[in-house]
């Protein structure tokens, strides 16, 4: 089980990719918030991959999930004293108290997920693991790497050190 922020589930459901989660993970978490900006304001604009999202909801692989109190209490806390939008502060405090990994592509939220004790990786490192796990082939990870940074700002340096850590695994 794994905590997943709205950024890293659009941009595999525009890959095509939004599966890859529950191969790797089993059950994905979100909150009340990132449901939000992934469906609702998804639906809004007609955005690419929103039905992927919602058939993940359907299939109850992807679940969306009512924050404790405790969890209120830090998300609030997290958004008070940072830059974080409130889905990122919400996907912090859900992995920091039902100590699961994070999947979140943002800067200063992975630095905030670091504070507070949460392991975390971002959408290029959920691709690698796929890759470890074996289900992409070398040729598809280095497409969808290609394609995640059409979408989404990624350091070439994280692209390179991606695909050399795919080439040194030899699977």
């Amino acid at each position: 089980m794994i905590v997943a922020d709205a950024s890293p589930l659009i941009v595999l459901a525009k890959l095509q990719r939004l599966r890859l989660l529950n191969d790797l993970y089993g059950k994905v978490l979100t909150g009340p918030i990132v449901k939000a900006e992934t469906i609702d304001a998804g639906r809004a604009i007609h955005a690419l991959g929103v039905e992927q999202i919602e058939a993940a909801l359907e299939d109850d692989w992807l679940q969306t999930v009512h924050l404790t109190p405790e969890e209120r209490n830090l998300m609030q806390r997290l958004t008070r004293r940072s830059r974080l939008d409130q889905g990122e502060s919400e996907s912090i405090a859900l992995a920091s108290i039902r100590d699961l990994r994070l999947i979140v592509d943002d800067k200063e939220a992975r630095s905030a997920a670091e504070a507070v004790g949460v392991e975390y990786l971002g959408t290029a490192g959920t691709l690698l693991e796929a890759y470890l796990l074996q289900h992409l082939n070398l040729g598809e990870l280095e497409v969808l790497l290609r394609d995640l940074s059409q979408i989404l700002w990624i350091s070439p340096a994280v692209v390179s050190e991606v695909l050399r850590l795919a080439r040194e695994a030899k699977l």
